[in-house]
Formats: C-alpha cells, sequence, structure tokens
C-alpha cells in the first residue's frame, strides 16, 4: 500500500527546516509521497503575515527538486479556517487505497490536546514527531504513544526568519523571494521605524516606481526595493549607525552624523537582509548625498525621496515637474537646492565632503 505522510502548516514563510523534514520522510521514513497541505488560516492564528499565493510560491521554490513532494489545495480552497480532523477525513475518504500518516512539530505538542475533535482524531491516523527544539513536551508523547524523530535540524522557524533572525540558514532562493516582494516589511522595520517614517519610506518606494517607468527602467521592481528601504536605518540611535558603518568603512564616520543612515542602511541591508543586488544597496548608499558616479536608479531614488506625495515645501512643483520631464535635469535641480539648503543651515564647512564633491561633479564648482 502506497504510505503518504501529511505535512500542515503555515509555512509564513517555508524554511530550510521544513524542507529537511519533508526529506527525512522519505529519505529515512521511507514514505512514497509527502503531501504539503498549505493552511489557508491556522486555527490557532489570527492572521497570516502574507499571501496564499506567496506562500504557494515560496513552497514550490523550495520544493522544486523533490519529485515525491506535492501541494495540496484542500485548505486554501475552503478559504477559511480548516481543522486537521476535517483535511484527514476528506483524504482518507477520497484515497481509500492509500495509507496515510500525519507529520507535526514539536512545538505543537502543548496545545495538541486542544485540536478539534482530538479524541477522534488521535484515533483517526497515526502521528509522527519531528524534534524541531531540545525542550518539548514529553507529557504528550509518553500519554499517546506517539514516535518522535530526529532530522538535520537548523533550530528555525518562520517567526525567526520574519525578523531576520538566522537568515543565512534559510533557503537562499525563499530568502531572495522575500526580498524582491518586500515581504514581512512591518516586521522587520516596526521596531526600527516610526509609523510616519515608514509611511514616507512607502510614499518614496511608489515615486521610485512611477520615476522608474516613466525613463523605461530596465527593472522597475529595483526602484520600488530601494525606494521602500532608502530610510531603513534613519531612526537608528548614533551608536548603532556608528558600530555598523565601523564594520563597513570607518571613514564614512567623518561625513555628518544625519546622512550616516544612508550608509548604515545599504549595509544592513547588505548584512542582515542578506540583499545580493549591488545596485539596490548603491542607491540606498547614495540617496541622501549623491555621487560622483550615478546610475540611473541612484538617480531614481534620490530624486523619489525628494519629491514624493506627502512632501511639501517651497519649489516642489517645480523640482517634480523637471524630474518628470527630465531625470538627470531633475536630479541635478534637487542636488543643487539640496546642497543649498544645507549650505544655508549649518555652513560649508559642515555638510560633509561627499555632497561637496557631487555638487562639484554635477553643478560646477562654486
Amino acid at each position: 500500500m502506497k504510505k503518504v505522510a501529511l505535512f500542515g502548516g503555515s509555512f509564513d514563510p517555508f524554511h530550510t527546516d521544513h524542507l529537511n523534514i519533508i526529506k527525512a520522510c522519505h529519505d529515512d521514513l521511507k514514505f512514497d509521497e509527502v503531501w504539503i497541505i498549505l493552511t489557508y488560516l491556522n486555527p490557532f492564528k489570527i492572521s497570516s503575515s502574507s499571501s496564499v499565493i506567496e506562500r504557494l510560491e515560496m513552497i514550490e521554490l523550495g520544493i522544486k527538486n523533490l519529485d515525491y513532494a506535492k501541494i495540496k489545495l484542500f485548505e486554501i480552497k475552503k478559504q477559511s479556517k480548516t481543522y486537521t480532523y476535517d483535511t484527514i477525513a476528506h483524504y482518507k475518504l477520497k484515497y481509500s487505497e492509500i495509507h496515510f500518516s500525519f507529520i507535526m512539530g514539536s512545538d505543537q505538542l502543548d496545545n495538541f490536546e486542544k485540536w478539534y475533535k482530538f479524541s477522534k482524531l488521535i484515533k483517526k491516523i497515526e502521528f509522527f514527531v519531528f524534534l524541531r527544539e531540545e525542550h518539548y513536551n514529553k507529557n504528550i508523547v509518553n500519554k499517546y504513544q506517539l514516535k518522535t524523530f530526529i532530522f538535520k535540524n537548523n533550530y528555525l522557524s518562520s517567526t525567526k526568519i520574519r525578523n531576520l533572525i538566522d537568515l543565512p540558514l534559510q533557503l537562499e532562493q525563499i530568502k531572495d523571494y522575500i526580498n524582491e516582494n518586500l515581504m514581512y516589511l512591518h516586521e522587520r522595520l516596526q521596531t526600527k521605524m516610526e509609523e510616519k517614517r515608514y509611511i514616507h519610506s512607502l510614499h518614496v518606494g511608489i515615486e521610485a516606481l512611477k520615476l522608474a517607468k516613466l525613463n523605461n527602467y530596465k527593472n522597475p521592481n529595483q526602484a520600488l526595493i530601494a525606494g521602500v528601504l532608502h530610510d531603513i536605518a534613519k531612526q537608528w540611535t548614533n551608536s548603532e549607525l556608528e558600530q555598523i558603518i565601523c564594520e563597513f568603512d570607518k571613514n564614512l564616520l567623518k561625513e555628518p552624523k544625519p546622512v550616516w543612515h544612508s550608509f548604515a542602511g545599504a549595509f544592513h541591508l547588505k548584512r542582515d537582509w542578506l540583499l545580493n543586488d549591488d545596485e539596490i544597496i548603491n542607491a540606498v548608499f547614495k540617496h541622501s548625498v549623491a555621487d560622483i558616479k550615478m546610475s540611473v536608479l541612484d538617480m531614481i531614488v534620490f530624486c523619489a525621496d525628494k519629491i514624493s506625495s506627502e512632501r511639501n515645501y517651497e519649489c516642489l512643483s517645480k523640482l517634480r515637474k523637471e524630474t518628470y520631464k527630465d531625470l538627470k535635469t531633475g536630479f541635478k535641480l534637487i542636488l543643487k537646492h539640496q546642497y543649498d539648503f544645507a549650505v544655508k543651515k549649518n555652513s560649508k564647512y559642515k555638510i560633509g565632503n561627499m555632497i561637496i564633491k557631487s555638487y562639484n561633479h554635477w553643478i560646477g564648482e562654486s
């Protein structure tokens, strides 16, 4: 009889340890197939952090080369909270010729007896428990004589991945997917960014996307990402900014503190988000004081930050109009406006060397 392991969960996101459990089911426990049951909404959760489509696409990326791993949509199609008991009943009735077992992580043991129709559920199917933590509820394991198994465990969790913890252990293709789709922004930014700054960042992303399309930029999504993330380190403490800048290039500390966030943000994306797009990283790095070398993306993000829709200052309409007409012209006008404002506010001797070099290169010696 064909043996199938049912592996349910939110998979928000799917990660390395999910994949390793699936492999262990096939390679070690000799299941013929593993059916991944994506939950529309876990009965113990109020909401998910990502869309069903995003979670499905991440799972597909994770199991791409495993022909024995199949995604099943029974719970997704119901578009409501679904209980494990109903899912198991459905598959056992539909496929009476298959021997099913249910896979669960040891982190679920504490709530196990709270599962819907538990007294019937425990008799309906055999449960296999994978030990995802060093400490787990052995009382439940012994009480119901559950089988436990070890696997190649990185002690990952979806919560950790959403919060940039242990990210180097995550599947690279899913890590890239998350970055490219700006997923889990709220979790990743909420402790370091106030709502007003967060809203500004979203506006800049939208403005950058608009400029990218106006200029037929090769990859508009790069502009969106760089725009949204440009101020990612804006509200860090000076000590936090100094620490990460020293790790990469301590000479940048000679620049005024108000522009440190540009450098720190770029380094943070490279080090902690594992963002592997140097064009985006460079655009974040240059968004405050520009550079003598500015790519189209660099100009787009620099300008978007200064003319985003929620901005309101004198001559904004003119700068916005000129930027929409011609990106390079608009960039030069915005750079001059920023330089003049900085000099007026702080004097030329306190604005830093980088913006002076940018100004002299693009506008001319003053």
